[in-house]
């Protein structure tokens, strides 16, 4: 890696922390200049531009972006203020629409997960996900499809799946869920969703927050750390993630750590067979987030050496891996036949990086990944004959 592209990096995280936790950038990891559009493409990569822009106002004078990349970044501020606004607003209609039919869903990730950095709307979010459960989905899915029916309303597209039926409202993808994650292994996952639906839809540790004048349902800081977790590592060894997942996990233990049961938490790490892939990414956590290792259960410095190799191919990779000569190449094919073989090559080479990390976990994640994918393209077969 040439010596300028380490300096950008260096600075870039010494600015996220800053954006995250709202401090100076230390004076020894001042530099004496910065290269602003490589700093701002690192952000872009990575969906972190609104923390990014956070951190100018901690910075001496004589760092601070001028002129026409000064006009951009508060373009973008004034946009990414207003867009998550809409997406709040989204939320608390959906919500109030649902509660008025007796559906009480649960916000996931996003606007919830918002709420854990400083300036909320200065996070990067993309859809909203509701979680309603396996009782309520079917009169949920129904109940928003009639009332989307209506083009003042705004429909664009629907679809449904095994997990969620996802719709576009007014430009907004919003994915009512069936089931919040699953996991690779039978075992563990009749673990997990039994946990999900003890969390998700009988908790008292279920939090609210008000968006408008709405009252919006969130989940509990315990379930989020595993939750937030488990999405940013099922998306990391299936393509790929960049840094926001990692951050937002990182501000949950920065923000309500000592509001978490670490016990309990360590023991649902453990029963989901996930302490091997915490480690690693706790370490990230850690040695490039600002994340005191007090906070952060399960840390263990043993890890920070094989934690570089997640770390390397989240920069590469950036935003769910859309940045990978991977996906670049399986973009470029068409779909069909050699795109689902295309597609799988290059899942086996995500697993085979994988191997070297943490080789049982890889194996196991590889075989129940195949088993899923050939009894999905069965199913979809049946289906279309």
């Amino acid at each position: 890696m040439a010596t300028q592209d380490t300096e950008n990096i260096d600075i870039f995280f010494s600015l996220l922390r800053s954006g995250m936790y709202g401090i100076p950038v230390p004076e020894s990891e001042l530099p004496e200049y910065i290269d602003w559009e490589a700093v701002l493409r690192l952000a872009k990569k990575h969906v972190v531009t609104g923390i990014i822009i956070e951190s100018v106002q901690f910075l001496p004078e004589r760092l601070r972006p001028t002129g026409d990349i000064s006009v951009r970044i508060n373009r973008f501020a004034l946009g990414l203020f207003r867009t998550n606004i809409i997406l709040d607003n989204a939320v608390a209609r959906l919500s109030s629409f649902l509660r008025q039919h007796g559906i009480e869903g649960v916000v996931l990730k996003g606007q919830g997960v918002a709420r854990y950095y400083r300036v909320p709307q200065m996070r990067q979010s993309g859809d909203i996900d509701f979680y309603v459960g396996k009782e309520h989905y079917e009169k949920a899915a129904e109940l928003c499809r009639e009332y989307l029916s209506d083009d003042k309303n705004g429909i664009e597209e629907c679809h449904a799946d095994e997990q969620h039926f996802g719709f576009d409202m007014g430009g907004i993808r919003i994915e009512l869920h069936r089931l919040a994650s699953k996991m690779f292994s039978p075992v563990l996952n009749r673990r997990f969703q039994a946990w999900v639906i003890d969390q998700l839809e009988h908790s008292s540790e279920r939090r609210t927050v008000i968006l408008g004048d709405t009252e919006v349902l969130l989940p509990s800081y315990d379930f989020d750390a595993i939750y937030i977790f488990y999405h940013a590592w099922r998306h990391y060894i299936e393509g790929g993630i960049g840094l926001r997942q990692v951050c937002d996990w990182a501000m949950i233990f920065h923000s309500h750590g000592s509001d978490i049961d670490t016990v309990r938490l360590k023991r649902n790490i453990r029963r989901f067979g996930l302490t091997k892939a915490w480690r690693l990414f706790a370490c990230v956590a850690v040695s490039h987030l600002g994340v005191s290792p007090e906070k952060m259960p399960l840390y263990d410095p043993a890890f920070l050496r094989k934690s570089r190799k997640v770390l390397e191919k989240i920069m590469d990779g950036g935003n769910f891996g859309y940045y990978s000569e991977a996906y670049i190449r399986t973009r470029k094919k068409a779909y069909g036949f050699s795109y689902g073989i295309f597609k799988l090559i290059n899942k086996t080479g995500n697993f085979i990086d994988l191997f070297s990390i943490i080789p049982a976990e890889a194996a196991s994640f590889y075989l129940a990944g195949l088993f899923h994918g050939t009894v999905s393209v069965i199913k979809r077969t049946i289906n279309k004959s």
